[in-house]
């Protein structure tokens, strides 16, 4: 009996962490409740963050970028819509956040943690033809 007592913590930790997966953003309702629980009406994202882009020094990097809906989060300066978009998709990908708080950019950077981008939903996203 030993020997089995030991794989016991290990299996526990791995059963609690595929419950934590099973609650990510992607996979339940988290859209439609920022929706229902945000003050501020949907911005139109797509618009605001493509304008946003047109700042960033390297322009030839904004190929084949994708984009996650808004998420109603606490930030630093006030409560704000989060929009993660995602560079280079198909190799090394990184995420950037953006912040946007009464239809404007109120910050945007690299994304963190914190933001949960790498458990988003993304679609692909052209900024030329964002609406």
């Amino acid at each position: 009996m030993r020997k089995y007592s030991a794989g016991l913590p290990a299996l526990a930790l791995a059963v609690l962490l595929a419950a934590c997966g099973l609650s990510s953003p992607s996979l339940d309702d988290a859209f439609e409740k920022a929706l229902s629980l945000s003050p501020e009406p949907l911005p139109p994202y797509r618009k605001l963050v493509a304008d946003a882009l047109k700042s960033f020094k390297a322009q030839e990097e904004l190929t084949k970028l994708e984009i996650s809906d808004p998420r109603w989060v606490e930030h630093l300066g006030g409560p704000a819509w989060l929009v993660c978009v995602k560079f280079n998709p198909a190799a090394n990908s990184y995420h950037y956040a953006f912040f946007i708080r009464q239809e404007k950019v109120v910050e945007n950077r690299f994304a963190v943690g914190t933001d949960r981008c790498a458990q988003r939903t993304f679609a692909p996203f052209d900024p030329a033809t964002a609406k």
